[in-house]
């Protein structure tokens, strides 16, 4: 089973210059609590933003660019594709990622944050190929953002 993260404002936004356009400190122990002790599965521009391989994790980057330490590099989307359906991983970005792993994803797991932002990276469109199925409404009170965790399984 293949999985995806995401945390998405309302126009589709997920990043603006290889950043989170919000700082939601819930949403990250979301993300850090699902993913843990699993195989997760990014491109070389999300592990950049990063900055370093994510602990507790089995970290995989799709690139054909690079050359990196303590994390396994593939250049060839089958074989990405591989370890994701053998792994049960988590694709966690960036938006070229999600396009790609997109028609092969079981489950979504996409944050909703209440906000219209401006932003250069959208997630791709899913709401015709999904159902959701669970809704936690929530506030950050640090920022007084309203977001919901959802849960989406494809039709």
């Amino acid at each position: 089973m293949i999985s995806m993260i995401a945390a998405v404002a309302n126009n589709g936004v997920i990043g603006m210059d290889n950043n989170l356009p919000w700082r939601i400190k819930e949403d990250l122990a979301f993300f850090k609590r699902m993913t843990k002790n699993k195989t997760v599965i990014m491109g070389r521009k999300t592990f950049e933003s990063i900055g370093k391989p994510l602990a507790g994790r089995k970290n995989v980057v799709l690139t054909s660019t690079a050359n990196i330490k303590d994390t396994e590099v593939v250049n060839n989307f089958t074989q990405t594709l591989e370890i994701a359906k053998l792994d049960n991983a988590f694709i966690i970005g960036g938006a070229k990622i999600y396009e790609l792993f997109l028609p092969y994803t079981d489950v979504l797991y996409i944050t909703e944050v209440n906000l219209n932002v401006a932003g250069d990276t959208l997630f791709p469109e899913f709401k015709h190929l999904f159902d959701c199925i669970e809704i936690w409404p929530k506030n950050d009170k640090d920022s007084n953002i309203d977001y919901r965790f959802t849960k989406w399984i494809r039709r």
